[in-house]
């Protein structure tokens, strides 16, 4: 059997969601070039060498059995940027912090978090090694939480955090290990080491580039794939997989790939995962001999659990099996930037074998590769496992190489005649000394509804969302062609009575009558998940000063899951009929709740007339009278978004504190019930009733870094920060 995947052991956390860059040059670096030079002396933490003696006897027993390939090991430490590293105060005010850490003779070295980084805003993080040929960064409040950094090249690797004068809060930089890496990273850091590129080879020579030839008229499909390393007990693994649309075709960034690469059920298996997007060469290197200029570090982290064959009804007998037809369904956690050119591939149900066709894939995590074939796939079983849910394919010899598959391809598509994906990488027997061996996939067709009967053992409730029921569907660059999940149209025929003001969290925007407009789009309103928010709607009726008509219907809906509707549970929040006392502004407090989208979604906020002429409001068709108005708003997930949209009624002092807080709640016109207290992370620290609404609270004892303060009125809820120094 094929080893189906390249292990690396060390034990760490990898990155919990999108680690995506916003790029720069580290502040240090900018003042030493273009202005006054800043001390470059700091501190250097030299922690102990691994005992590779020791290392390499561990690893040739490991693959005298068969085992899997171990490229690094971890060192534990505690370091953090309360007491250790390097402050540095800039001539405006603004300070730059460095730390750096030393291993003797690595190649690379990582560093491992010991929580959820969190950057507050106007900071900037970076890493960089000590030869300044590599940098990665900045990483900063729009970056979503992480735990890791991708390696660096050297022994040495420095990090820097830089914070505006303004800010007095700090990110929680707390080192849990740093990853010591002694052998098969030559491809990410040859280029750092000496200025210039040197090619290190790890995949077999006769792999063939996607630079090459071959890949003409599949580059659609070379851009879905992606290599990806994932934890899993002590070590971390490497697999591929592939971008694959849906029939709302609205961009949901999915990734299919094999179950055996982790064995995923939940969405907590997911966190640790490390997504490496266009990782290729762009010129075609047969054998791998030419110079190579690095491949390119485009990367997301973390994702969301939705399918897999290990929940399904056909479980592996021993561990030579694979469960069912050994797929695995995963969705990042956020969008993919355009500037990755990413790549939705199409699919096919078929049943029926196809005659032709590529796999693409990163054998032994090297640069993407592709292999091809021109002989019927056959259907197959597994080792034993479920009965014809594999097909069995031989690569064939092409101008610049004979492609086949190694460790680090599991989990790969292939694709048929028509550039659709048929199945998935499981394993098999091809290599460059045996190229005529074949090789196994699972097949797309079983996945889709056969492996088990619920969700999250299918691909079709996911793939298939607006149950279209179609065999075939086409691939799509982003922006996807969406065919589902659009809003709907809503206006009036008549424009009399009419929305005059809307405010939101204190952001307000008055307009006049016009049917229907949408606002906010090039600067989406910003929420956070657990935050409050006051709506605030205004009405009027056209060339009178009245508030509105007896019986006029006025509501509000948000679409929080984002799917392009507003009919779901919670949707609705707020309805309001105007009756002969009614006042403006009409008034209600949202709570975003913990289920909304991490993007862009919409709000729509109408009024028509009485239900006996418009009928009961709805937020779709055409009414009589009124008018609609969409606004754009965006979630974010990120405790150090939160905005302090209704702290205005709660007084703190001193804030911030490394002590005892005086709490006035006096503004509150409320009795209060409640207050709680939670990390950023939204772990709560505290939670107790309370009447009095002037108290203190002591925060001697509690870790540095940002705190909720929340409390609970009669009708409302109340929050506001508290920094901790």
């Amino acid at each position: 059997m094929k080893q189906i995947f390249i292990f690396i052991l060390f034990s760490m956390n990898l990155i919990a969601n999108a680690q995506i860059s916003t790029g720069g040059m580290p502040i240090s670096f900018e003042y030493n070039k273009h202005q006054k030079p800043i001390a470059k002396l700091y501190q250097i933490a030299t922690l102990k060498q691994p005992q590779l003696n020791k290392i390499k006897t561990e690893d040739e027993a490991f693959e005298k059995n068969g085992q899997a390939y171990r490229i690094g090991v971890n060192v534990n430490t505690d370091l953090n940027i309360y007491e250790h590293g390097t402050w540095t105060n800039l001539e405006n005010g603004d300070r730059i912090w460095r730390l750096g850490i030393k291993i003797e003779e690595a190649l690379a070295l990582g560093i491992y978090f010991e929580d959820k980084l969190v950057i507050p805003e106007g900071g900037k993080l970076y890493a960089y090694n000590a030869l300044h040929s590599q940098f990665i960064g900045a990483y900063t409040a729009e970056t979503d939480n992480f735990t890791a950094m991708e390696m660096v090249q050297g022994d040495e690797i420095t990090l820097e955090y830089y914070t505006p004068a303004n800010q007095t809060m700090l990110p929680n930089i707390k080192i849990k290990s740093i990853a010591y890496f002694y052998r098969g990273v030559g491809d990410r850091i040859k280029l750092f080491e000496s200025g210039r590129p040197i090619d290190e080879d790890r995949a077999d020579a006769c792999q063939v580039d996607v630079a090459c030839a071959e890949i003409s008229g599949w580059e659609p499909q070379r851009d879905a794939v992606v290599k990806y390393t994932f934890v899993l007990g002590q070590g971390t693994f490497l697999c591929s997989g592939a971008l694959i649309n849906n029939t709302a075709q609205d961009c949901t960034p999915y990734i299919l790939s094999a179950n055996h690469c982790g064995e995923p059920t939940n969405s907590s298996d997911i966190t640790n995962h490390v997504w490496y997007f266009n990782y290729q060469r762009n010129v075609c290197s047969v054998g791998n001999t030419t110079p190579y200029n690095g491949a390119q570090s485009q990367t997301m982290s973390g994702g969301f659990f939705r399918a897999s064959s290990e929940l399904g009804t056909h479980p592996a007998a021993n561990n030579n099996q694979v469960a069912g037809s050994d797929f695995t369904l995963l969705e990042l956690s956020s969008a993919i930037p355009d500037s990755y050119n990413p790549f939705y591939a199409g699919w096919t149900k078929t049943t029926s074998a196809s005659a032709s066709g590529v796999g693409i894939h990163h054998p032994s995590g090297d640069e993407k590769k592709i292999s091809t074939y021109s002989t019927s796939l056959t259907s197959t079983t597994y080792n034993g496992g479920w009965s014809g849910a594999h097909w069995l394919v031989y690569w064939q010899a092409t101008a610049n190489g004979h492609g086949v598959t190694e460790g680090g391809s599991s989990g790969s598509p292939i694709f048929n005649t028509n550039g659709l994906v048929v199945g998935h990488l499981s394993g098999g027997s091809s290599y460059c000394n045996a190229p005529n061996l074949p090789d196994l996939y699972g097949k797309f067709n079983k996945a889709w509804n056969q492996d088990g009967s619920s969700a999250n053992a299918q691909l079709k409730p996911w793939l298939d969302p607006i149950n279209s029921g179609v065999q075939d569907l086409a691939g799509s660059y982003t922006p996807c062609s969406a065919v589902g999940g659009q809003y709907c149209d809503a206006t009036s025929t008549l424009c009399d009575e009419y929305i005059s003001n809307v405010t939101l969290g204190g952001v307000s925007n008055s307009t006049t009558c016009n049917y229907y407009e949408a606002y906010w789009q090039n600067n989406p309103f910003q929420m956070s998940v657990g935050s409050s928010y006051y709506l605030q709607i205004s009405s009027g009726i056209v060339g009178d000063t009245t508030i509105g008509y007896v019986g006029d219907q006025i509501a509000a809906w948000i679409d929080w899951n984002a799917d392009g509707d507003f009919t779901d549970i919670g949707e609705q929040v707020y309805s309001h009929t105007i009756g002969a006392t009614s006042t403006i502004p009409l008034q209600t407090i949202i709570t975003v709740p913990a289920f909304a989208a991490e993007s862009e979604i919409r709000m729509r906020v109408r009024i028509t007339f009485d239900v006996a002429t418009d009928g009961l409001i709805s937020p779709c068709g055409i009414s009589n009278y009124g008018e609609v108005e969409d606004y754009y708003l965006e979630v974010n997930h990120s405790a150090l978004s939160i905005l302090d949209n209704v702290q205005s009624s709660i007084s703190i002092y001193p804030n911030p504190t490394n002590g005892s807080i005086s709490i006035d709640l006096n503004s509150i016109p409320e009795n209060i019930e409640l207050l709680s207290i939670t990390d950023v992370y939204g772990r709560e620290v505290i939670r107790t009733n309370i009447s009095d609404k002037t108290m203190s609270y002591d925060f001697s004892n509690y870790a540095k870094g940002l705190y909720i303060l929340t409390v609970k009125g009669e009708s409302a809820t109340y929050s506001t920060k508290v920094i901790v120094n």
